[in-house]
């Protein structure tokens, strides 16, 4: 599955939040192991290609802009996950 297939595809990420109202973990875990093993490319290069760049800011935009269908424990858990997305994306500047 492509990196833009776990955040937008059909069975990504943000579907289930915005369908199913619900946070998957697994994908959720292999988005953050795809930007990790990114990281050091992307820093050395100083470049982060576009398909993922549009990807890291369609995330990040969804998951900040949360949902008043969200459960609480969704809630939550999609605030800590936009914080630690962020946090990911801010040692790029390290």
């Amino acid at each position: 599955m492509s990196f833009s297939d776990m955040v937008v595809g059909k069975n990504g990420l943000l579907v289930e939040l915005r369908c199913h109202n619900s946070f998957s973990e697994k994908i959720y875990t292999d988005i953050t192991n795809y930007l990790n093993k990114q990281l050091p490319q992307w820093k050395s290069t100083g470049f982060i290609p576009v398909a993922d760049a549009v990807s890291i800011f369609n995330l990040i935009e969804e998951l900040s802009g949360g949902s008043q269908f969200w459960s609480e424990e969704v809630a939550l858990r999609v605030e800590d996950a936009l914080f630690e997305i962020q946090e990911i994306m801010s040692s790029l500047e390290e």
